[in-house]
Formats: structure tokens, sequence, C-alpha cells
């Protein structure tokens, strides 16, 4: 009877001590995470410095972008005030109250249906918005260069990145029209969401930023990315650098990175959209290559170079959720406005200044594309 009281006893401290031990461990866990996610630069949502629109229309007419008009009178270039939006469908309202009679019935008007948004938000999207911004040391915030919206839909397992052009002419709430990577420099992520949500009617879930020498450092600690260059991308480089780039697959490092991703010179800032959809796609590659352990103390070094809006509670439910994602997923990519959607040409934004817009754009096709990649599998 002893030796059987002994060996419960026995089986019960192992059990306790192994209870202990994973206690500890989740301690552990949950006091690293944190301490990780100390490491991010945070955004309050609800407290984001904000330009008044005096102070934005003072930064639209010191545009970077503005160029003086040619003076020998045979640049092409439209007005800023010929530019339309759509207009939207106006709210029915009922006539003035009039003291019924016996002759009126008292029942009241009904109303005609008004449109409804397509149901394709809930649980089985997230959209997260990297931002990139040309930000150098001690600069304030500047206009986003680059907007990327990464679309987790797990209802279809597909994972959409889907440039935004930052030319684009679009109402800004509380502000007049302007180009869409205005509404950062005017009001943060938070602006630049409302923006995007009135324009294209896209609901984001948080925003990431990070400025081009944190975009470069982040790249150059997993080691460089695999790019696919073509001839003319490689001629390029090697005509100003002395990297000695091939036709084909070249690992990057961050600063060759940065350079392809912003390059436009032998092409279209339509391209060079594109180019930085290849990018993105190419770092979350490499992130899927790297083991856990590797992950972790990577993180320790990139999260301070992050920027973003989320809260911990936030980015810890985001990455349980959708890392399993990252190893099956189908990865697509989409740029925003649409081939065909779309004006684009030079805008006189005052008298002798030109800027490149798109503009006259067909927001409903755009939304309706979205809506498309954003709707839950049938």
């Amino acid at each position: 009877m002893k030796k059987q009281n002994s060996w419960k006893k026995g089986i019960l401290i192992a059990v306790c001590i192994f209870l202990a031990l994973i206690l500890i461990g989740m301690i552990f866990a949950t006091v690293y995470v944190n301490y990780l996610l100390s490491r991010l630069n945070r955004v309050d949502p609800n407290n984001e410095s904000t330009m008044s629109p005096s102070q934005a229309l003072d930064a639209m007419l010191t545009d970077p972008d503005l160029e003086t008009v040619d003076p020998t009178g045979n640049e092409t270039f439209i007005q800023i005030d010929d530019i339309t939006f759509p207009t939207e469908l106006p709210v029915p309202t009922d006539p003035e109250p009039t003291q019924p009679t016996e002759a009126q019935p008292t029942e009241p008007k009904p109303t005609e249906p008004q449109p409804t948004e397509p149901d394709v938000y809930g649980d089985h999207l997230v959209n997260i918005l990297l931002v990139g911004q040309d930000r150098r040391p001690g600069e304030g915030r500047q206009r986003s260069d680059s907007m990327i919206l990464v679309s987790f839909n797990k209802s279809r397992d597909t994972i959409t990145l889907t440039s935004f052009m930052r030319d684009q002419y679009v109402q800004i709430p509380g502000y007049k029209p302007n180009k869409l990577n205005a509404a950062y420099s005017f009001g943060g992520m938070n602006l630049l969401c409302q923006t995007l949500a009135k324009n294209f009617g896209v609901q984001v879930d948080g925003v990431v930023e990070v400025d081009f020498g944190g975009f470069e450092d982040i790249i150059d600690l997993l080691g460089g990315v695999e790019i696919k260059m073509t001839q003319k991308e490689v001629d390029y480089f090697n005509t100003f650098t002395d990297w000695n780039l091939v036709k084909g697959m070249n690992r990057l490092n961050g600063e060759q990175a940065l350079a392809y991703a912003r390059l436009r010179e032998i092409d279209t800032d339509y391209r060079r959209a594109e180019r930085q959809r290849t990018v993105v796609a190419a770092l979350i590659e490499a992130y899927k290559s790297q083991p856990l352990s590797n992950l972790l103390g990577l993180l320790d070094d990139i999260l301070p170079l992050i920027t973003t809006n989320m809260s911990n509670s936030e980015i810890l439910r985001y990455a349980t959720d959708l890392f399993p994602m990252l190893s099956g997923a189908q990865m697509n990519t989409l740029r925003i406005p649409l081939e065909g959607t779309f004006d684009a040409g030079k805008v006189e934004v005052r008298p002798g200044f030109v800027a490149w817009f798109q503009y006259n754009i067909d927001f409903a096709a755009n939304r309706d594309r979205l809506y498309e990649i954003f709707a839950p599998a049938q």
C-alpha cells in the first residue's frame, strides 16, 4: 500500500512540475512577445496630427511633383477645375409636412430604396495597408510614395496585393480634392484610410508604414530578396552602378531592392507600382522560408523600423489567424485604377505649374473589382 501511495504521489508531483513548466513557458512567451511588440513605433488612430485646410492648400501648391509649363506653348494639359467626379445618387427627401385633412391620407409616403454596398466584409477578410514614404532623417510625415493593400481572404485562401496609384485625383474628406498620396501627408494613416473608403469602398483593418531607410534595413536583415529582372532593367542599373546584375533571377540587397522598387525612368509609373508589388511578394516569400527561431531573432531588429496603428492584441490576433495562410495561399496582384477606367495626363494645378494625374476615374468599376476580391467564396 505504501509503495502504491508513493507511486501515485510521484506521478502527481511529476504532473505538477510539468504543468508548472508549461505555465512558466507561457508566461515567458507572453513577456517576450509583448517586449517584441513594444519595439514597434505607434500611431494613435484617435489622436493623429492633421493639417488645417489652409496648410493643405499650401502643401498642394508646393507639391514636389509640380513642373513649370512648357514656355514654347506646345504642352498639352487640362485645367484642374475640368476634372469631374461621379455624382452620387441623391437621397430622397419627403416634402414639407402639412396638416392632414380629410382628403389627404396620413400614411407616410414611401421612399425609394437606397443602393447598398455588397456584403463583402466579415471574418473571412483582413485588409492590411502597407505604406512607404520618402522621408529623410529629421523630416516629419511626408506623402505616401507607395500604398499596397494586402488582402487576406481566408474563405478563398488567397492573398492579393493591390497597388493604389499615388497620382489618382480623389476626394479627401475635409479637404479639397487632391492626389491620393496627399491624404497621408495631410492626416496620416487615419485620413488615408478614410480616403480609400470614400472613393473605393475599402475598409482597412490596420496600417503598417516604413520609410525607405527602414525598407532597406528590413531586406538586408533577411539576407536580400529574389527578384526576376528583365534585360532592360539590368542594363539600366549596370550602366550607373557596379552591381553586375544579370537577366533573370537576382538576389537584391536593401539598396538594390529599393532602387528597383522606385524605378520608372525606363517605362512608366504603372510598371513601378508592379515592381513594388513584386518586391513585397518576394519579401513575404523570404519570411516564409525563415525558421521560426530565426524569425524571433530578426523581429527584435525589424520591429523598431516599422510604424503601425494596430494594438498588441490586434497584431497577435491577426498573426495567429493569418500565419497559417502564408505557406499555401495563392498570391495575386492588382493595380487601382484598372486599365481603361481613367484618363491620365498633365493638369494645371495653378497658373504656370502642371503635375501628372490619373483623373476622371470610374470609381464604381474599380470598387466592383475590389469587391470581387474581398467577397467570400460561394
